[in-house]
């Protein structure tokens, strides 16, 4: 077996013109520098810290992506990686969730593993104590690197890593926080992000959102080590709603999605988080297939001025892009999600449709436009038919399946220059229907959105010199956890829409994307390095 990924590995091979080359290389002309988003005092490197790039869930990123042919390197993981971090140290640290049992997957308990930024060998690990899905997902590494994380048995805990005296790494762990005063048994932490006070936030699949001042650090440089309260202050949003997604932090407050409405919550001096808006969305009849539970799939995005406006987008039978003001929670735009052929007059100047539904399971990508300081453009990927293991669903699918389409679509948000208390237009710039597969980041020195996908579905034309889809494509396609056929890393140019980059990685199921999380090792001006799991590899996608 491990022969077998070492020749997927050193097999692979670039598909791209001597023009995208070129193009990957050069920044769009006009481009403006991008801000960095504020950052919590406590969290880590800037875009390698977080499951989202930043506290504000844009998923950008400094610095640029793999190039044009990129050298692959990868490690057998033993496990399934959902989100990887890059420390200040550039050790890539995971987080990650075995399996016993096929019939169907059953999730053991999850592990944060530590790999050598050269090989992707794993070098150390940890097993943390079982919880449900989502408490192996959202964590974030500190200004430490160290993995904050809470495991099943309701606790914050710091995941560090270190070498022995005799030279081999070790995983450290310090309790944080026990957060059991405020998770009911049966609850389960979901996600965890430092708030800008020097406490930490969290949020429980129930719909427990609180704040903790740790011990022993984990928070901010704010953290008052004299300060002995550890309680956590916390409320409980409405019975019925769920959180499903991450959630999204500003100074003095954040925003949080559950499977019903939109919340911009504040904290009072000691912590206690207080509710200042509900903004309820609308739903369909059921869970769709591509998303993981019934309610809208995206985790909160702050952009624009001040980070004053919030995306997201409902949950209807067609769902909309809905694009509020972060101070009131009104509406300054909306407009269909996806130009699809169930939509076609939401179609960009290209023509370009996704066909049938659409629907998102993936944050909304946010970056300021190409020399237009008052226009931001928001990414976002059709997840609709994608077909998750079924412990990590809520429920059963209506319809039950699909196949998946895939397709990606850029909005750009254009104010009038008043800042985020202006009115806003919603325009329609691209679509595309790459067939993405994990959730994309976005680097900003060469703006190119970069992550895994599959080849062309069952009737889409293939893509340059890609082979055309299997025959029975349209099976595999439908109701399988895990597709069969090749899996290609992407770079693509966020002004247009088009791949610049295409490099074959390996064939699914065995490198299934799985929707994971990777995040990119900038190098400065010089491409840098990609690091991506799929189900069964950490791949490193770069210069050697």
């Amino acid at each position: 077996m491990a022969a077998m990924w070492r020749v997927l590995g050193a097999g692979a091979t670039t598909i791209a013109t001597v023009a995208s080359a070129l193009a990957l290389q050069v920044p769009a002309a006009g481009a403006q520098p991008a801000q960095p988003q504020p950052s919590p005092p406590g969290l880590g490197p800037a875009g390698t810290a977080t499951v989202h790039g930043d506290a504000a869930s844009t998923d950008t990123m400094p610095g640029r992506g793999p190039g044009v042919n990129p050298a692959i390197v990868s490690g057998l993981t033993g496990a399934t990686c959902s989100t990887v971090f890059i420390g200040s140290d550039d050790m890539p640290v995971a987080l990650c969730t075995s399996y016993i049992g096929m019939n169907p997957p059953t999730p053991a308990a999850p592990t944060v593993k530590l790999f050598h930024p050269d090989t992707a060998e794993v070098l150390a690990e940890v097993q943390l104590a079982k919880g449900a899905l989502l408490g192996g997902v959202y964590g974030y590494l500190d200004d430490r690197d160290r993995v904050v994380v809470a495991d099943g048995n309701r606790r914050l805990l710091a995941v560090g890593h270190e070498r022995t005296p005799e030279g081999p790494w070790r995983m450290t762990v310090e309790v944080l926080a026990d957060l059991s005063a405020a998770v009911p048994e049966g609850d389960a932490i979901t996600g965890l992000m430092p708030a800008f006070d020097g406490r930490v936030w969290f949020a429980t699949s129930g719909g427990v959102v609180g704040t903790v001042r740790t011990a022993g650090g984990g928070g901010g440089e704010n953290f008052d080590d004299d300060d002995n309260d550890h309680t956590p202050r916390f409320l409980t949003l409405p019975a019925g709603e769920k959180i499903s997604n991450g959630f999204t932090v500003r100074p003095g407050g954040a925003s949080v999605i559950t499977t019903r409405a939109l919340y911009e919550i504040d904290t009072a001096a000691d912590g206690t988080p207080t509710i200042r808006w509900r903004h309820g969305y609308d739903v369909g009849p059921g869970r769709k297939p591509g998303l993981l539970a019934y309610g809208s799939g995206t985790t909160p995005t702050y952009f624009g001025p001040g980070n004053g406006l919030i995306a997201i987008t409902d949950d209807t039978e067609h769902p909309d892009l809905i694009v509020l003001r972060q101070s009131d929670g009104t509406e300054v735009c909306r407009m269909p999600a996806f130009a699809t052929t169930l939509r076609p007059d939401s179609a960009a100047a290209d023509g370009v449709l996704i066909s049938g539904p659409a629907a998102s399971e993936n944050s909304i990508l946010a970056h300021p436009a190409s020399g237009d300081a008052d226009t931001t453009a928001l990414v976002l990927v059709n997840t609709y038919g994608f077909e998750y293991p079924p412990f990590a669903v809520d429920g059963p699918a209506v319809p039950a399946g699909a196949p998946y389409i895939g397709g990606m679509t850029r909005v750009d948000v254009s104010l009038d220059g008043a800042g985020a208390g202006a009115d806003a237009a919603c325009s329609r710039k691209w679509t595309n229907t790459s067939r993405t597969a994990s959730l994309p980041k976005l680097t900003t020195g060469d703006r190119q959105i970069h992550a895994m996908a599959y080849g062309p579905a069952a009737g889409q034309s293939a893509l340059g010199s890609l082979p055309e889809p299997l025959p029975g494509q349209e099976i595999l396609d439908h109701g399988l956890a895990q597709k069969v056929g090749p899996v290609f890393v992407t770079s693509t140019d966020v002004e247009t829409g088009h791949e610049v980059m295409r490099t074959f990685v390996g064939h699914a199921p065995l490198d299934e994307p799985m929707e994971l999380t990777g995040t990119l090792a900038s190098r400065g001006d010089a491409p840098g390095v990609l690091w991506q799991p799929t189900m069964t590899r950490m791949l490193r996608i770069g210069p050697a």
